[in-house]
């Protein structure tokens, strides 16, 4: 018999026992010992099995699986051969892939800012980032995968009521994330299917989000309930905020006479926003209020942003809007008498030292 090289021979003894042919040419001087088939090609096409005898060539990168009298063997990479009445190779799998299921085994591997769920005889276990796990039987299942990003979620257009009654459409968006992956699974997500069957569970948070973002639409409605839109909310209220800041003193005698120079204090800028409802601190507020509940659940919400804000009523629109052509006027004529008396201010000043200079000379 002749086997080619990268080949092994199939042969069989008087014994009946399987025995391996190496590469080159062999004489049988048996007259029981024969050959079986054709010799096989030695690859990773697949596993050589030759009576109680097997060949196995395991690729890098995968990881061999065999079974032996219904317990697992697990089988790295290279070229293995064995003799086992009862050992049988199974197959191979890629290790690529992020949930392996091999036999009773579990080979998970989680990216950084994920963790994995998992249950372990009921018990629940989260499995950290960065790091590859083995489940080491049949009951410790692996359950979903949780993101630990940053997480943008656009809140649905909602109306909510003002303190003075005004019904306001918003747009906004609300910015979180889960800062503790086990207070997180128990409490709200999902981890567990109504079937009772493995792989029925959504590997979403779909649970998880909608709590957070009903709980962020109710502290916005609650911030945007303390917010007085007729007050404080149009531009007429700013022009109203401004027109009573005091003018700047007008020049005096005492001030003419004296020695020095009259100079005017700057006005005091108002504390408050001139839109409360895009007040950093008002929204802090709110984001205080919402994390008091989500933070039971382990979400933390960074941040309510409101990107829009109008009255339903579009009557009240038109109104509001002629107002602010009003007010704007006020305001220009406002500007113009601040300038008049600013005039004067310098021109009274002027005179003060003009006089000062006669006075000086006068007694010289």
């Amino acid at each position: 018999i002749t086997v080619e090289a990268g080949e092994v021979g199939l042969l069989v003894d008087d014994s009946n026992r399987y025995l391996w042919a190496e590469p080159g040419m062999h004489n049988i001087f048996s007259l029981y010992t024969h050959v079986v088939g054709r010799p096989r090609k030695v690859d990773t096409s697949g596993a050589i099995e030759h009576g109680n005898r097997t060949i196995v060539t395991v690729d890098q990168g995968t990881l061999g699986f065999c079974m032996d009298q219904g317990q697992p063997v697990l089988l790295p990479p290279g070229l293995h051969s064995w003799t086992s009445e009862t050992m049988r190779f199974k197959g191979a799998y890629n290790l690529e892939d992020h949930v392996i299921q091999v036999g009773p085994y579990t080979i998970l591997t989680v990216d950084e800012g994920y963790a994995a769920i998992t249950q372990n005889n009921g018990k629940q276990m989260v499995l950290e980032g960065g790091k590859t796990h083995l489940l080491t039987h049949q009951k410790w299942r692996f359950e979903k995968f949780i993101t630990l990003k940053i997480q943008t979620d656009d809140l649905e257009k909602i109306e909510a009521a003002s303190a003075d009654n005004i019904i306001m459409r918003v747009n906004s968006t609300v910015v979180w994330r889960i800062v503790n992956v086990q207070t997180a699974a128990t409490m709200a997500a999902e981890t567990m299917a109504a079937t009772g069957r493995d792989g029925d569970v959504t590997a979403d948070i779909v649970k998880l989000r909608r709590d957070v973002l009903k709980q962020a639409i109710a502290s916005l409605a609650s911030f945007i309930g303390s917010v007085n839109y007729s007050d404080s909310f149009h531009v007429a209220a700013a022009a109203q905020r401004t027109a009573e800041q005091p003018l700047p003193a007008m020049a005096t005698p005492a001030d003419v006479l004296g020695t020095e120079p009259f100079v005017q204090e700057p006005p005091t800028a108002s504390r408050g926003a001139e839109n409360p409802m895009f007040d950093q601190m008002g929204m802090s507020e709110a984001v205080n209020h919402a994390n008091v509940i989500t933070m039971t659940y382990g979400v933390e919400i960074c941040s309510i942003n409101i990107i829009s804000a109008n009255p339903v009523d579009k009557n009240l629109m038109n109104s509001l809007a002629s107002g602010a052509v009003a007010a704007a006027e006020a305001l220009q004529s406002e500007t113009a008498a601040r300038g008049n008396a600013k005039a004067v201010r310098i021109e009274a000043e002027a005179m003060a030292a003009t006089r000062r200079i006669e006075a000086g000379s006068r007694h010289a």
